[in-house]
């Protein structure tokens, strides 16, 4: 990572503040950007790869916003423990239908905001980003483009620039999309959808199964099925 001094000093300065909340959640959320903090912006873009970090200074206040693709520049558990600090955690993450473990790296664990990371090498060195999932309801994270966890289905329609298929609700890989060669599919966001709500009603019961759906389906459209999973890779 190039410039991580002054990435800590950024970090450190955003923590600080004495009006931030007193949750135990980063403050991720970005601020409206208007004309006054333009320069402020595009010094950092100056500084840093594209997408790396935003900063976004107000009179009372300066808000550091992490975009979920700032996150593929980090390469090593411990290029994110110098700027996050005691906010990475080793642990242990689990392969479907009981294929066995691996171990990784928890940025914010146990908060919405947890982020994991899967390395190449996860043994010695936890170096050699594969790439980074996040998962739930709801989250600060956000992608370029908007992508968050929570975002419908419909949208991601619009996003992928095209229809796209998921598999079926309710087993070890539902709600896995393919992107059908879109948009998204060359971006290496994946992800999964489910319903939103505690518990599906029955006409909505051939949304689950192992088989492939279809986006545009009017049953997945009038389920307003959600992201509740996202994982990114970097492009090639």
């Amino acid at each position: 990572m190039k410039n991580l001094n002054f990435l800590i000093f950024l970090f450190l300065l955003g923590c600080s503040e004495t009006d931030k909340p007193k949750s135990d959640e980063p403050d991720l959320k970005p601020l409206v950007e208007t004309d006054s903090v333009k320069s402020t912006e595009q010094a950092v873009k100056d500084l840093f790869e594209e997408d790396t970090l935003t900063v976004i200074e107000k009179p009372d206040k300066t808000t550091i916003d992490f975009p979920l693709d700032s996150l593929l520049s980090f390469d090593s558990e411990e290029e994110l423990k110098k700027i996050f600090k005691n906010n990475v955690k080793r642990s242990i993450g689990y392969y479907p239908e009981g294929m066995g473990k691996y171990a990784n790296t928890l940025l914010f664990p146990d908060s919405k905001n947890e982020v994991e990371f899967v390395w190449a090498d996860d043994s010695l060195n936890f170096s050699g980003l594969q790439f980074i999932e996040l998962s739930g309801n709801e989250t600060d994270w956000k992608t370029k483009e908007g992508i968050t966890l929570g975002t419908g289905i419909k949208e991601l329609e619009k996003l992928n620039k095209k229809p796209f298929t998921f598999f079926g609700l309710g087993w070890d890989y539902s709600g896995s999309i393919d992107w059908k060669e879109g948009y998204l599919d060359e971006r290496k966001i994946f992800g999964s959808l489910e319903y939103p709500g505690e518990g599906m009603p029955i006409k909505f019961e051939g949304l689950l199964g192992d088989h492939e759906i279809e986006s545009s389906d009017e049953l997945a459209q009038a389920a307003e099925l959600i992201l509740i999973e996202i994982t990114m890779r970097r492009p090639e």
